[in-house]
């Protein structure tokens, strides 16, 4: 036979990045870095064979970058710092499939797809407007409720258990990537004396991406 039914515990770090995009009308250049946040959840595995597995996984993810985004504002060449903070609850379906079973040491690889809900955002923006004489403060501090609640995901990765007392302790390596671009805001607010005015610049269409490595116990 094989096992039967069990469900764990995961969780560790996310290393979450945009993937870029090359713009069509080149107004504007991104260079991306990534978020350290936090991934961990909870998962049930059904064997269906006693290699195959069907798994189901809710996770919370911190996603999001952070982006140096060249524009031009006011006809001035400008650099905005930028900050995408994206929490997401995601609900992983995948096809667990173990290459080495042992009694001591399994080795398995997972792939599959996600749905992804948006619990939490922030959007960030620094920058200064100079052309050498005078400098003008570029400011952004707001909720990204613009962009879309749902993202879809395709993700796969590779894992090791081991045995662990009565339980099997696993380390994991997941990637996930979404399957649709997100609009992310690229908006600031200028002062003009006692007024602020809200310069709209066009959203930069990006992908959530991320690295994540786990630790979890399977009961």
């Amino acid at each position: 036979g094989f096992p039967p039914l069990s469900f764990g515990v995961k969780g560790g770090l996310g290393l979450a990045q945009h993937q870029g995009t090359e713009p069509r009308d080149l107004e504007y250049t991104v260079d991306s870095t990534m978020r350290h946040g936090l991934a961990a959840g909870v998962f049930l595995t059904l064997p269906i064979t006693r290699c195959f597995h069907l798994q189901q996984e809710v996770l919370y993810v911190r996603k999001g970058s952070r982006q140096d985004i060249g524009a031009v504002i006011f006809d001035i060449p400008t650099v905005l710092d930028v900050n995408y903070d994206m929490d997401y609850l995601e609900i992983p379906v995948l096809l667990r499939y173990h290459w080495l079973i042992d009694r001591s040491v399994d080795i398995y690889s997972l792939s599959g797809f996600a749905f992804a809900l948006k619990v939490g955002d922030r959007y960030r923006l620094t920058g200064d407007v100079s052309d050498g004489e005078e400098s003008i403060p570029l400011r952004a501090d707001s909720d990204m409720s613009e962009v879309d609640l749902f993202d879809f995901l395709f993700t796969y990765g590779v894992g090791l258990e081991v045995p662990a007392g009565g339980l099997r302790l696993l380390l994991e390596y997941r990637f996930d990537l979404s399957l649709q671009q997100l609009p992310l805001p690229t908006y600031a607010d200028v002062p003009f004396g006692d007024e602020t005015v809200r310069v709209d610049n066009d959203p930069v269409p990006l992908r959530n991406q991320c690295h994540m490595l786990l630790m979890g116990f399977r009961f």
